[in-house]
């Protein structure tokens, strides 16, 4: 495993707009890493020491997971680097890098602790977690501790996350992602507040080979397409 350097890590799209090459990087990233069924599962006391470390550093409330996304492919030629940030990022040998984008300006970072992403990809890096554990950005509207279920819709319109208690006829397959805060003064651990979900029938993906693909245009086309299929 290469060493890394614990200086303060940079993240992409933090302090700039992205350009082509980040897009390209991500792409290479993605396509790299393990699907979630050939991953062994984290122990719970590794996300036991990460939420102490997230709230000694006033950080709980900044990376974490989203409200609700549809991750879709993208041509990176259409994309305003402008107008989006890294939303996902994995840490590499050359440092964090952005697998994932979302929409909007830029996140404020400045309540977190300078050497929160020192020690965290110190503590992932000394545990072998670089292939496993992520970090997620949150977006304006903080951190919610409701649990999320992540469906892939075929391979060609990506994933989306739902609040898990609108999904219906699926079941959970892992779980991806987790919630961090402050009780009491003392870290909590909110378990399983990211899942991946697959259908009850065995399926994997909403919409299988073999039958016509719905078309997806917008967030509209989607709700409709899930309810059909019986999932919403």
């Amino acid at each position: 495993m290469a060493a890394l350097v614990a200086t303060f890590p940079r993240l992409p799209a933090f302090d700039q707009a992205l350009n082509t090459h980040d897009f390209q990087e991500s792409r290479a990233l993605y396509n790299s890493l393990k699907d979630d069924a050939d991953q062994p599962y984290v122990d719970d006391t590794h996300i036991q020491n990460l939420a102490a470390l997230f709230v000694r550093h006033n950080a709980e409330n900044v990376f974490g997971n989203p409200d609700m996304r549809w991750a879709k492919p993208t041509d990176s030629n259409k994309l305003e680097g402008s107008s989006i940030h890294g939303h996902i990022f994995v840490l590499t040998d050359s440092g964090f890098r952005a697998y994932e984008f979302q929409d909007g300006p830029l996140p404020d970072l400045t309540a977190v602790d300078e050497n929160f992403l020192a020690e965290f990809s110190g503590y992932i890096v000394a545990k072998n977690l670089t292939g496993l554990i992520g970090l997620q950005v949150l977006g304006h509207e903080g951190c919610s501790n409701r649990s999320m279920s992540e469906l892939i819709l075929d391979e060609r319109s990506g994933t989306v996350m739902l609040d898990t208690s609108l999904v219906k006829n699926c079941r959970l397959a892992r779980v991806t992602g987790w919630t961090f805060e402050t009780v009491n003064g003392q870290p909590r651990v909110y378990q399983a507040n990211e899942t991946h979900t697959a259908m009850v029938k065995g399926n994997h993906k909403v919409f299988n080979a073999g039958k016509p693909h719905p078309k997806l245009e917008n967030v509209d086309d989607l709700k409709a397409a899930l309810f059909r299929a019986g999932v919403i």
